[in-house]
């Protein structure tokens, strides 16, 4: 694809990693869901972190496709970390780079003191969790969903503002 219309592509991702995590926070029925939905869940919200943070960083730092794949490709601190060099992490609400808490588990600091929780979207698929984590709750992922979708707002916000 062309360095254009990967971009503007990319423009979108926000938009749709915005209706993933509105899709999780509709689904959600009651503190009595299992493991295994509760890990579907995160895998989903952990593509869609990843998602619209990706279409920051395309946005701010104007990178080709090969580019992104190549230098970023899940590794959320990765992304973090370019764009808190590009000064963007504050303007999407972030504080300070994820600290990994357990294996793979990344706690996310936002401004305004909220937390979330993220998992390596790589290992989260690929292998099965061996404990329950505390967050594993219905009220902990809807918390995170709406966080999510504060983030999604700025950076829905910001790209407006760079068209």
């Amino acid at each position: 694809m062309n360095k254009y219309l990967f971009q503007q592509t990319a423009r979108y991702w926000n938009d749709w990693a915005c209706q993933s995590v509105k899709l999780i926070r509709d689904c959600l029925v009651d503190e009595a869901e299992d493991e295994p939905r509760f890990r579907s869940y995160y895998i989903l919200l952990s593509y869609a972190f990843e998602l619209m943070l990706k279409s920051r960083l395309v946005a701010v730092a104007n990178i080709s496709e090969a580019e992104l794949i190549k230098t970023y490709g899940h590794n959320i601190n990765e992304i973090l970390k370019k764009l808190k060099n590009l000064n963007e992490l504050e303007q999407i609400g972030i504080k300070i780079l994820p600290k990994e808490i357990k294996p793979y588990i990344y706690k996310i600091e936002m401004i305004n003191n909220k937390t979330f929780y993220i998992y390596d979207f790589t290992n989260i698929r690929y292998y099965p969790k061996n404990y329950k984590d505390p967050w594993d709750t219905t009220s902990a992922i809807n918390d995170t969903a709406d966080i999510m979708l504060g983030i999604s707002n700025k950076i829905r916000n910001f790209s407006k503002k760079i068209k």
